[in-house]
């Protein structure tokens, strides 16, 4: 059951991150292309694991860990445009439920790709528990006539949940490391994709002169902007560990846990921070919040202890 606490802190470092996020994007760096072109930068960092039984793999399983870290790097622009103007509690679990629930779908279409799935009642019923508690976070009800799953939000949970398949998939030849290390590679080269667009190599030529310029300034920002990164990376290894351990649609299904941390956090900030944060919970607010936590817990305790791991999907 070592796949529950490793994604349990991952999203913990995840929820951290998400905040850091949401400051830089409010004002520090402008645009999310921009922040996504440094993230791929960081990804590099994923070398480091080389020397701890990286392998050369066949160019079928090396395209599929490229292609996923593609897709993640795509994925987190979208999710970095719709936090910009949007509250971070509630963008960061919409994103992680439309990943979750595409990445079920996913299964049952390509069931010769992901694996069989070997479902009982209690384990459907723990899944269901989760992905329902991480709507309930995400919508606020009564859901207003004409509201709509943002479509940034959309383009970024169905990225990333093609970018986690294509990750599983490619473990089924790989060891975890090899597969780390191309999809981060992936990533950087994601990342050097976004100059070929006009928009975005412009906006990114520009921030990097505004970092020039503003030398006293940007030293702050990219201290937390470095901070922040190791964190991501942290967080993304120990969800990529996770995914190799477990079952995909179950590691996923969690990251309803992060709006938890994400709450605690989030709440006394946007006392301090009101104009970039942007809390305001009310007494409904409370209670609905109140029963997904209790909702995700429950989904989190039958997941446990009804032998989850012993299937892959």
């Amino acid at each position: 059951m070592l796949w529950i606490p490793v994604a349990l802190a991952g999203y913990f470092l995840n929820a951290v991150t998400a905040l850091f996020d949401k400051y830089l994007l409010a004002g520090r760096i402008k645009a999310p292309a921009v922040y996504a072109f440094f993230v791929s930068l960081f990804s590099l960092f994923g070398l480091v694991f080389i020397p701890f039984g990286f392998q050369f793999l066949s160019w079928q399983t090396t395209g599929l860990f490229l292609l996923s870290g593609t897709f993640f790097l795509y994925g987190l622009v979208a999710f970095y445009a719709a936090m910009k103007h949007n509250e971070v509690s509630r963008i960061a679990p919409l994103v992680g439920t439309t990943l979750s629930v595409a990445a079920l779908l996913f299964g049952y279409v390509l069931p010769d790709v992901l694996g069989e799935f070997t479902f009982t009642l209690e384990r459907f019923f723990a899944l269901t528990l989760l992905i329902g508690g991480g709507l309930l976070i995400s919508f606020d009800l009564p859901i207003r006539r004409g509201e709509r799953l943002p479509k940034l939000v959309l383009i970024a949970g169905v990225s990333l949940a093609i970018s986690i398949v294509l990750l599983k998939y490619g473990y089924r030849d790989a060891n975890f490391v090899s597969g780390l290390v191309w999809s981060r590679l992936g990533m950087f080269g994601a990342g050097l994709s976004l100059l070929l667009y006009p928009v975005f190599r412009r906006e990114i030529l520009l921030e990097c002169a505004h970092f020039s310029l503003r030398r006293r300034s940007s030293v702050g920002t990219g201290a937390i902007f470095v901070l922040n990164k190791t964190l991501a990376g942290i967080a993304s290894f120990l969800l990529t560990y996770a995914t190799f351990l477990g079952p995909v649609s179950f590691v996923q299904a969690l990251s309803g846990m992060q709006y938890v941390f994400l709450l605690a956090m989030a709440i006394p900030l946007s006392v301090r921070y009101q104009n970039i944060f942007g809390e305001r919970l009310y007494f409904w607010d409370w209670f609905q919040k109140g029963c997904a936590i209790i909702i995700i817990g429950l989904g989190l305790w039958i997941a446990s202890s009804s032998g989850v791991t012993l299937f892959t999907l």
